[in-house]
Formats: C-alpha cells, structure tokens, sequence
C-alpha cells in the first residue's frame, strides 16, 4: 500500500467548472470517509469481472478540496480509469532547509584504534556542559572517525585511528556558538571552552540589516511560517496559524520541539531580547513536520491552503527536496493567484542544484550568503567560507549554499542568532535561515507601499509586489546563479 494525493483536475478545490461527478466524489463519498474504514469503490470492469478497489482516505483539505488516500500500486490503474477527472500524485517528503551535524559514515576496526580522547566541553567559566554533540574525523573524506554526546560531567570519550584529526566539529542545540578545528594532533584528553552567545552580537544578519534600531513594522502584514511550528519563546507573538499533521491537533501550531520554526520565525519578526527584521509583522505558524520526521506534501499543501485562507501577504518554507511536485505547484500557484508571494530556501547540498519548491518559476529562491568576521574564530561557521567572494572581499556564498539559474535573491545564512523555545536563543546556519531573512525583508519594505497591499487578492497583486521589491534589490557582486537578482535593502 502506498499514499497519494487526489486532485480536481485543474483546480485545488473543486468549482462550478468542476465535472460534478468529481465534485460529488469528493464531498458525498470521500470526505466522510476521513475517519472512517476503508472505503470499497467499483472498478469499471465488464461485468463478469467485477471488482472493488479498496481505499482509505487518511485526510483532507477542505471537504471539496485534495484527499490523501492509501491505495495499493495493483490497484492504482484501476482507479485511474475507473475514477477519471483527478490528479494522483505520490505523497513525498520534505526535509528542513538547515546545515544538519557533520557525521561520520563509519569507525575505524577495534584492532586499529589506538587512541581515546577524552573530551570535555565547558563554558567560559569552566561549568560542564551536557548534551553536547562531538564528531571528530581522521580521515574527512571517508568519513571516518568517531563521535558522541556529552555527560553531565561535559564528557565524552572517542575511540579514534591515530591522534591526527583532520577536523572536529562540536555542536551545542542551544545557547552557545559551536566549535570546529582542523588539522591537528590530539593528547590523551582535550578541553574545550564553548562561548556563550550574546544577543548584542552583531552577527552577519545584523550586519546588513540593523534590526536593533529598526522601529517595529505596522501590523497589517501576515507571514505564514510552514515549518515545525514557533514557539513558545517570550520574544515573539504568533497571531495563529494550524497543526497540519494528520493525526495531531490541529490548533496546536507551537514548535514540535526542535526549534527550526522557531528560529526562523524570531529571524523574520522576533521583538525584546533579539529583534528580527520586520518585527511587527502577524506571524501565522502551520506546523508541518511531525517530532524528527520530513514534512509530507500533502502537509505542505494543506499549510499553503490555510495560510491563502488566513489572509497571509507572504509565505515563508525553508524546506525542499530534488525533483518537482505536482501538487505543491498547484498550492503555489493558487497562492500567488490570491496575492501571495511563497519564499523559498535553494537548500544545502553544497553548492548543488536549487532544490524544489524554490525552483519553482513562482517561488522567490533564496541562497546564503555569509561575511567574515561576523562570528567568532574557531566556530563551526569558519568552515563555511569559500570562494567566490563579492565585491566587498568580506563577503561569500556560503560552502552549502545550493546555486543555479532558477536563484532569485541572496540573505545572511552563516550564524544566525535567533530565538529557540522556551525563551533561549540559537545559532543556526543554512538557507533555511537566509529564506526568513529575506521574507522578513520584503514584509518591511512591502509596509511602505499600503496601495499595493490594499490592491484585491489576485494575480495583479502578487505581480506589484513583486516589481516593488525587485527595484530595492542591490547586487553584492556575485554572479547571478549564486546572488540572482543580489539582496533586499531598505535603501
């Protein structure tokens, strides 16, 4: 068995163009079969061959709206003939658009190591960190060395080939800048000091855009958030928004505890201890990724649909995957039909082609960008740098950043700090943090032009805000599949 995704053939939702015989399927047949059994429908076979084809309906969007099913691949053919005038397509899934922890592929045999490193991690003031992730390579390109967790004692030992590491990355979830090194000779035991992060710091964000002395943005602009959910963190004031995992509750829209949406959310509209760059904006979350697990399209679909239905101005989705999908094209465009921009994260596949859906021709795709010295040395962001540079020397396509043609915009993507639930605070690196950085951006220069933003929600709107914005984009020097058009600034 596998799930698809069922849609009126040229609509999200089914209209007075719709076959009627679609639209009855949909509304009479399907949607209360949301919480029930399997339904039993008829194939058209000649008679003497009569079958059933055996379908479950797990959720929808609206009662005319898409359908997730489950139907087993011997009877999709079946259905398809049986039940013309719908669009079937494959439930896929969605990853987060962040730099995930550097790991390692595989250890060394037990008869070869030679070397137990004890580490432990600290902060300035020599009290012991726990919970903090250590990997550290002897052969980088193999993928070959050892990692672990920290104690409460802030210790963990590794067991290694030799004592010549070739890098060592140490991740904190929260609260401290992270560490890295390279190339390097180990002793028996290692410690290291982690640097407490101050949200005064002016990090490459603030560098370009200072959000500190920036005064909050009238509230008459909504950015819907399609992430894993923001919040609760004292900073920031989610207006609404929807659960959209099936089987969740659809009122609760907070972080799922992972603390991606969160921080993109405080990067976009954030007010008190950090201040994001559009602060004032109403934030709507849409939760779409279940607790350590890729968003589903149909998810996806369902956050665009709740966010056009929530009036949102901009979309923000610092998610994708290779390949396009039918069902979420679908989505964006309705959005843009009904005046709304979707930004989207290009990804971080290490300067490898721009994921979907900021491929997508109707998408704003964001890269990263990063600048030196806008953190400290010897962090993990250090490895981020590479060439090419922009006209300022300062200034780089970050080493992950995903680039190509269909790139519309670049933003600051390499040490952000932002804020992370229960009021703590985090630094993150990745397009998924330049997509909000942009978003936030267009929402503070889109609040100066309230004609376009009262214009009615149609195509016509999307296309003004989208000339408005592109004359307040500035070329940092780096060719157009790395920066497209350049970045957002206010002047």
């Amino acid at each position: 068995m596998a799930n698809f995704i069922l849609l009126p053939a040229t609509q999200t939702q089914t209209n007075e163009d719709t076959n009627p015989k679609v639209k009855n399927f949909l509304t009479t047949v399907l949607e209360p079969a949301v919480k029930s059994e399997s339904l039993k429908l008829s194939a058209r076979m000649p008679a003497k061959q009569e079958k059933k084809i055996s379908v479950k309906v797990l959720d929808s969007i609206q009662e005319d709206g898409a359908k997730l099913v489950q139907l087993s691949d011997d009877e999709l053919a079946d259905f398809r003939f049986s039940y013309p005038g719908f669009r079937i397509i494959k439930e896929k899934f969605y990853k987060k658009a962040i730099i995930y922890h550097e790991a390692i592929e595989k250890k060394a045999k037990k008869s070869q190591v030679n070397n137990k490193l004890q580490i432990t991690v600290t902060d300035k003031a020599g009290n012991p960190l726990k919970d903090i992730y250590i990997v550290a390579f002897t052969d980088f390109a193999n993928r070959l060395g050892d990692s672990g967790t920290t104690t409460a004692k802030g210790k963990v030992t590794l067991a290694l080939k030799g004592k010549r590491i070739q890098r060592m990355y140490v991740y904190p979830e929260h609260s401290y800048w992270g560490y890295y090194r390279a190339s390097f000779t180990a002793a028996a035991s290692l410690h290291i000091a982690l640097t407490s992060i101050d949200i005064n710091y002016k990090d490459v964000l603030r560098y370009f855009y200072p959000t500190a002395s920036w005064p909050s943005i009238p509230a008459s602009i909504r950015v819907g958030i399609i992430d894993t959910g923001v919040g609760p963190h004292k900073d920031l004031v989610v207006s609404g928004g929807m659960n959209c995992v099936k089987d969740e509750d659809p009122k609760d829209f907070k972080d799922n505890g992972e603390g991606h949406g969160t921080h993109v959310a405080g990067i976009i509209g954030a007010s008190g201890g950090v201040h994001g760059v559009a602060a004032g904006v109403e934030i709507f979350s849409y939760r779409v990724f279940p607790v350590g697990k890729s968003a589903s399209n149909f998810y996806i679909m369902k956050a665009i649909n709740q966010a056009i239905l929530d009036k949102c101005d901009l979309i923000n989705m610092s998610l994708g995957e290779e390949g396009e999908d039918e069902g979420i094209i679908s989505y964006i465009k309705q959005a843009y039909n009904a005046g709304v921009l979707c930004f989207c994260a290009n990804g971080n596949d290490d300067r490898g082609k721009v994921n979907f859906p900021a491929s997508y021709s109707l998408s704003v795709a964001v890269s990263a960008m990063g600048r030196k010295k806008t953190f400290p040395a010897s962090v993990v962001e250090t490895s981020s740098i590479k060439a090419p540079y922009g006209k300022d020397k300062a200034n780089f396509i970050a080493d992950f950043s995903n680039i190509g043609p269909e790139t519309d915009v670049t933003a600051p993507g390499v040490g952000i700090i932002s804020t992370f639930p229960d009021d703590r605070y985090a630094i993150m690196d990745g397009t998924s943090m330049a997509c909000p950085a942009a978003t936030g951006m267009a929402a503070r220069l889109l609040s100066a032009a309230p004609e376009i933003l009262a214009m009615p929600r149609t195509q016509a709107r999307a296309d003004e805000m989208l000339k408005y914005l592109s004359v307040r984009i500035r070329s940092l020097g780096f060719k157009p599949t790395f920066e497209g058009k350049g970045m957002l600034l206010s002047e």
